[in-house]
């Protein structure tokens, strides 16, 4: 048997219920769909126990990722994850706006219309003129906001070493580092 163990701060519990994990410090909640018929989640006391009984490599690589997936979700929970992006641009200077639960990216290498980014649900971007900061307890909300504005701003067919134009992450931190 195979198990790895992820002990829960104070203040921080954990529930494991029909193949979904909830973590929560009573004031903001996490879950995460961890359903696998070869795998075994636990929640006993202040561990999280996460265990299999085969030795396929395929089923072992599912156990370290559950951990990390519970270990991100309990670091969320502590502190928010913060990712801090910048607009870069060279000739026609671009307009970042948050209108509602939406970024717009206007005049990118001038273009008439803007280009819209949906912003995840339970995450927060600021922005600041052409600076952006997409905060969250929920790791890969944060980082699956920050990458969708990123990707926004693709230059189709173009040398990116010449059109250097872009919203881009240049920080990454939080959940406890």
């Amino acid at each position: 048997m195979t198990e790895q163990k992820l002990k829960l701060p104070e203040g921080i519990e954990a529930d494991y219920e029909k193949g979904t994990l909830r973590v929560s410090d009573g004031s903001q909640e996490l879950e995460k769909k961890m359903d696998h018929a070869l795998v075994d989640v636990n929640v006993e006391g202040d561990e999280i126990k996460i265990s299999t009984d085969s030795k396929k490599r395929n089923v072992l690589s599912v156990i370290g990722t559950y951990r990390s997936h519970a270990d991100n979700m309990v670091k969320g929970i502590q502190k928010d994850y913060v990712y801090k992006m910048k607009g870069v641009y060279a000739h026609f200077p671009m307009n970042i706006k948050k209108q509602g639960d939406e970024i717009h990216i206007e005049n990118f290498m001038g273009e008439r219309n803007p280009r819209v980014v949906d912003i995840i649900k339970g995450v927060e971007v600021q922005v600041d003129g052409d600076e952006l900061e997409v905060t969250g307890p929920d790791k890969e909300k944060v980082s699956q906001t920050a990458a969708r504005i990123e990707q926004a701003c693709k230059k189709g067919n173009r040398d990116p070493r010449t059109f250097q134009d872009g919203i881009y992450i240049t920080e990454k931190n939080g959940g406890g580092q």
